[in-house]
């Protein structure tokens, strides 16, 4: 389907558009970047900061990355829980050496964008600054044909969106599919590590979670040496469009007074969190979904996809969002690399097998966020759920308990795959 002549254009030049311009370049593909934004810079604490666990890091080692960012990130393996009386009641694993081969690391996401932008500048990949998409304007057997809003269009042999939850190209493959509000976001800022009064007698470790009747309130820390934290909790909003959100952040004063709320409920390390918080590093982050969607492919010749949250959108509770996506980018990277080996293989087959592929590796992730979800609730209510409802740690007794999420045989499922397909066209 793919020859080393062909090329590729990626709609969205954040992580996900970025790590797949990496994995396309490495199989040799010709590919470049359409980008909205008009400009990569930005402050770091502009976009906040995100999680990587091991099965993303694996891939961005292979970009030949790792390094970059292990340096400026903050290691962890587990994030705590507390009840209300600050009581440690249960961790989750977000990584580990020994188990896993990395630790999880928190990282901003503006720094992470500035490391891939950097490895594709180092590999020359065209990056276009302030094109925004507006249409599919046509697609063939053998090539689709776009239009951006500055009135230029364009041509490639496949388009990639991973534009994210607003994507216009998912218009395109799944016409008329809205993305859901769940109700819920996130209100969140960034504090110095030391402005907080933490308790010495109640052992606190961190990333934590502290449970109350307010709901969690999360306090992770930033930087490589943790000497800033990041702060926040969620809380019920009404839906906006952009322009409404964007009102909403901009009203700062109004969502201290929403984040203060009810405060006296907290415990004193959550309160000095919330004590003269920094209106610059105030992040709103509206929690939605998208429905399952029956295809990621243009169904007229297949030659348009979508990836990552244009696809699929994971609430953050696992902190899987970057790395889902980036085992979207990976796992498609590998198919194309299968189909350039064996031209025998039908693109329309590798497509349907990639879908099922993410889509069941999806549906196992929106079973654990729901268990993780549950795990937030009174323990009262915990306790009135069945037991499949709640996640368990058993990693003192089943050490791999979680290597089905940070340690994929990514590799092996599509090498296996393609061998069968070969086997069935010969």
């Amino acid at each position: 389907m793919l020859s080393s002549f062909d090329d590729v254009a990626i709609i969205g030049g954040g992580v996900a558009g970025l790590a797949t311009a990496l994995a396309l370049h490495g199989l040799s593909i010709k590919c470049s970047v359409y980008e909205m934004r008009e400009t990569n810079a930005a402050p770091p604490t502009s976009s906040g900061a995100l999680t990587l666990s091991p099965n993303s890091l694996r891939i961005l080692d292979r970009f030949g990355v790792y390094s970059r960012i292990e340096e400026i990130s903050y290691a962890f393996d587990y994030v705590y829980y507390k009840n209300a009386d600050e009581q440690t009641i249960d961790r989750y694993p977000f990584g580990g050496t020994s188990a896993f081969g990395y630790q999880a690391l928190r990282i901003y996401r503006q720094d992470l964008l500035d490391i891939l932008y950097t490895a594709c500048s180092e590999r020359k990949i065209p990056i276009h600054f302030g094109k925004r998409l507006t249409e599919v304007i046509d697609e063939s057997d053998n090539h689709v044909a776009f239009k951006f809003a500055d009135g230029t269009t364009n041509t490639a042999s496949l388009l990639i969106g991973s534009d994210g939850i607003h994507s216009k190209v998912r218009d395109y493959v799944a016409s008329g599919v809205e993305k859901i509000f769940t109700g819920l976001g996130g209100l969140t800022w960034e504090l110095p590590t030391k402005q907080l009064r933490i308790p010495e007698e109640k052992d606190y470790k961190f990333p934590v979670i502290i449970l109350t009747t307010n709901g969690g309130f999360i306090l992770a820390p930033q930087k490589n040496n943790g000497s800033a934290m990041f702060a926040g909790t969620q809380i019920p909003l009404e839906d906006r469009d952009r322009e409404g959100w964007s009102k909403f952040l901009a009203d700062k004063e109004g969502l201290v007074k929403l984040v203060t709320k009810n405060i006296e409920v907290w415990p004193d390390v959550a309160k000095s969190g919330m004590e003269n918080i920094n209106h610059e590093t105030m992040n709103v982050w509206p929690f939605y979904k998208i429905p399952r969607l029956p295809h990621w492919t243009s169904q007229k010749n297949h030659r348009v996809v979508i990836l990552g949250d244009a696809a699929h959108a994971i609430p953050p509770t696992t902190g899987q969002g970057a790395s889902s996506a980036l085992e979207d980018v990976m796992s498609l990277a590998l198919v194309l690399s299968a189909l350039k080996k064996n031209m025998g293989l039908r693109w329309e087959d590798a497509l349907i097998f990639w879908q099922k592929m993410r889509q069941d590796r999806i549906d196992d992730l929106l079973v654990l966020t729901n268990q993780l979800n549950n795990k937030r609730l009174p323990l009262e209510k915990q306790n009135l759920l069945a037991k499949d409802d709640l996640w368990v740690d058993e990693s003192s007794t089943n050490p791999s308990q979680m290597a089905w999420l940070y340690a994929p045989k990514i590799d092996e499922v599509v090498n296996a795959w393609a061998g069968e397909a070969a086997s069935k066209a010969a």
